[in-house]
């Protein structure tokens, strides 16, 4: 923390926000289909790297550096959609490599800009406040995507069993998104406890599942879940100032 400032650490955070809008809240799924099945075709493709320009753009107020980030990104997701693997590595390979880059342009343009915080205004230097935001930004969607991917398998399995029990529409991802948001609220406040309590309401709701599987589904969720909240919140503690 002490080898940079918080105005220098606030471009990060916010190259980082603007990558979390773009690949996690304005792209549909749909576009991720398209992108799959037509490639470099794929006009979504493109809807996908505007939005992605736009919103580093306006999050960060650098125009060049935005058109870099675009290309780029571009590459990278050619890469993805042109490999003959798609699964939970695939993906992960390419959020690293879409950080990395982000990483390399953030040291290259404090390298050459040193002080560049006059382009900030009052409200965009406030670093703690893009520290919150990105902790909540990234637990809500973007988490909920990697927790899926990571128990695909499972849910799989149940969705074929002859038992499964119909359940609301869309209302997993809710839940999950709202019991992370809680847990990292916590976490943030120093209420360890009431993330236990948390666990024990969830698991009366649940105590009455006639299914195994289905159980031991909604454990590994809402283990992976909590373990990955809690591992945000201690990162957010951490880089507070």
């Amino acid at each position: 923390m002490s080898a940079f400032t918080s105005v220098q650490l606030l471009l990060l955070l916010k190259l980082v926000l603007a990558h979390l809008l773009s690949d996690y809240f304005f792209q549909a799924k749909s576009w991720v289909d398209s992108k799959n099945k037509s490639k470099v075709k794929s006009p979504e493709l493109y809807y996908h790297i505007g939005i992605t320009f736009l919103a580093a753009w306006v999050v960060t107020g650098l125009f060049w550096i935005s058109i870099i980030i675009s290309i780029l990104h571009y590459l990278i997701d050619l890469a993805k959609i042109y490999s003959p693997w798609q699964n939970i590595y695939t993906f992960l390979l390419d959020q690293v490599l879409h950080l990395i880059v982000l990483l390399a342009i953030w040291v290259i343009y404090l390298d050459i800009n040193g002080l560049f915080s006059q382009i900030l205004n009052e409200f965009s230097t406030n670093y703690n406040f893009f520290v919150f935001l990105m902790g909540y930004v990234f637990i809500s969607v973007p988490a909920g995507i990697l927790i899926g991917m990571f128990t695909n398998k499972w849910r799989n399995e149940i969705s074929n069993s002859p038992d499964r029990r119909e359940s609301l529409s869309q209302a997993g991802q809710w839940i999950g998104i709202l019991e992370r948001m809680l847990v990292l609220t916590f976490i943030l406040i120093n209420q360890f406890s009431a993330i236990g309590f948390l666990i024990a309401a969830k698991a009366i709701l649940r105590f009455r599942d006639s299914e195994i599987k289905q159980m031991e589904y909604v454990l590994i969720g809402t283990l992976s879940s909590f373990t990955l909240t809690i591992l945000v919140g201690l990162l957010i503690k951490s880089l507070l100032i």
